[in-house]
C-alpha cells in the first residue's frame, strides 16, 4: 500500500510585503508587534512555484516556516511517520549524522526492508548537478526533502554550488514509483528540520524540463572570492 500524498503548498503559501502598524492601529488591535499587510508578492500553490520562487530569491524562512507546519498539522504525513520504525535504524541514523563516510548498499538495504512506496504524483526536492542526458539511474540512496530551500542549502554547502558553478534543484514527482523510501522524523533530532525523505538506490530519473531562473546567485568557498553562478530548475520523473 503507498503512502499517502502529501502536499504542502494546499492552501498556498503567500509572500506579503508589509510594514510597522501606526499608533491608531496598535492600539485598535491591541498588538504591539503584528505587521499590516500592503501588497501580496508570491502565490506558492505547488512544488514547481516553489523551487523556481527559492531559486530566484535564495531564502525565504517564511516559506520554511510554512512547510513546517504544513508537515505538522499534515494527517497524511502523520500516517507515514507511523509507517516507519518508531526508532530510526542505526544505518539510517548513520547517514544523517556522517554522510558522505557511511555504507550506502547497507543503508539501500535498510530502505528496502522498511520503507515503503510514495504514491503517484508526490513531489520532493533534491539539488546538486544533472549529469546529462534525460535519464539516470541511481546507484546509491538519494536524500530528498519537502522543503526546496533545504535542498538548495544543502547544494550549496562546503562550497559544492561554487566549484560546479550552478545548481539545478530538482523538482521531483513520482511517477510509476517503485523505489522505496524512509521518511525521517522531524521531531526530537537535530536534523529534524531538514524535512528528509531518502530514496533506496536504483530510482530511475528522467528529466522533464530545465529553466534557468536566476544568474546572479552569490556562491561562497573558503579562501576564494565570492562568485555569481547560476541555478536552475529541473522538473525530473522519479520512479
Amino acid at each position: 500500500m503507498s503512502l499517502p500524498l502529501v502536499d504542502t503548498f494546499f492552501p498556498p503559501y503567500e509572500k506579503w510585503e508589509t510594514r510597522h502598524p501606526n499608533t491608531e492601529e496598535m492600539l485598535a488591535s491591541g498588538n504591539f508587534h503584528q505587521r499590516i499587510k500592503v501588497r501580496l508578492e508570491e502565490t506558492i500553490a505547488n512544488a514547481g512555484d516553489a523551487a523556481e520562487y527559492i531559486g530566484r530569491v535564495g531564502a525565504d524562512n517564511g516559506l520554511g516556516n510554512f512547510i513546517n507546519d504544513a508537515l505538522d498539522n499534515s494527517s497524511a504525513f502523520e500516517h507515514w511517520r507511523k509507517a516507519m520504525p518508531t526508532k530510526t535504524p542505526s544505518a539510517l541514523s548513520q547517514y544523517q549524522k556522517s554522510y558522505p563516510n557511511c555504507d550506502f548498499a547497507q543503508i539501500s538495504t535498510e530502505i528496502e526492508a522498511i520503507g515503503e512506496i510514495l504514491s503517484e504524483g508526490q513531489c520532493l526536492f533534491h539539488a546538486g548537478l544533472w549529469p546529462g542526458g534525460e535519464q539516470l539511474t541511481t546507484d546509491r540512496p538519494l536524500s530528498t526533502s519537502f522543503c526546496p530551500q533545504v535542498a538548495l542549502r544543502n547544494a550549496d554547502h562546503l562550497g559544492k554550488g561554487y566549484d560546479a558553478g550552478v545548481i539545478d534543484l530538482f523538482v521531483l514527482k513520482a511517477t510509476g514509483p517503485k523505489t522505496r523510501v524512509f521518511a525521517y522524523k522531524r521531531k526530537g533530532t537535530n536534523l529534524g528540520h531538514e524535512n528528509e525523505v531518502l530514496f533506496a538506490s536504483g530510482a530511475e530519473l528522467t528529466l522533464m524540463s530545465s529553466v534557468v531562473v536566476n544568474t546572479d546567485y552569490p556562491a561562497e568557498k573558503w579562501g576564494l572570492p565570492n562568485k555569481r553562478i547560476s541555478i536552475r530548475v529541473l522538473v525530473v520523473n522519479i520512479s
